[in-house]
């Protein structure tokens, strides 16, 4: 029973596992925290203006949440881009090299593209807390800050790729 118990020679390590099941990945690093933090500054300011604008109408009262809403997205945006690698250096022209032989295929578009892919799993990650959240206290979806949801999804989307592309026109390249 003891060779049962002993790990076999082909077995696979825990970290060789988790590349796999992630696919490896890039690096969990930050490059440009200025570009980090303006990211925070938009989504913040998104959800702020959605709720002060467009869902609450000018009621002062509703800003505490909507600033807990704009922080929580901020954080699914931070962890969705430590993921894609949307910090990295690279990001800039979505991870190709701009002087190798795809250099067609990154800057601006590619950028934006970037961007969308971080903004679908910042999403995704926000809508499993908003859903983990009723379960665990027993109430319907849309209470709080939620009913931003919809609202940030459609409005983040086309925020964050038009900024990221933005960004990768003006930012130099070394």
């Amino acid at each position: 029973e003891a060779s049962r118990m002993a790990p076999s020679k082909n077995s696979t390590p825990p970290s060789a596992m988790f590349a796999t099941l992630t696919g490896g990945g890039p690096p969990l690093d930050v490059d440009d925290t200025q570009l980090l933090l303006y990211d925070v500054f938009l989504l913040v300011n998104l959800s702020v203006s959605i709720s002060f604008l467009v869902i609450h109408r000018m009621n002062f009262s509703y800003l505490p949440s909507s600033l807990n809403e704009g922080a929580l997205l901020s954080i699914c945006w931070i962890v969705a881009g430590l993921a894609n690698g949307a910090f990295l250096s690279s990001a800039v022209d979505g991870h190709y090299d701009p002087m190798g032989a795809d250099y067609e295929k990154g800057g601006p578009r590619a950028a934006g593209l970037l961007a969308i892919s971080t903004f679908v799993g910042t999403s995704s990650l926000r809508i499993m807390i908003a859903l983990g959240m009723a379960v665990v206290q027993h109430r319907p979806v849309g209470i709080g800050g939620e009913e931003l949801i919809p609202l940030q999804i459609l409005f983040g989307l086309v925020l964050m790729s038009g900024w990221r592309s933005v960004h990768s026109v003006n930012t130099p390249r070394i």
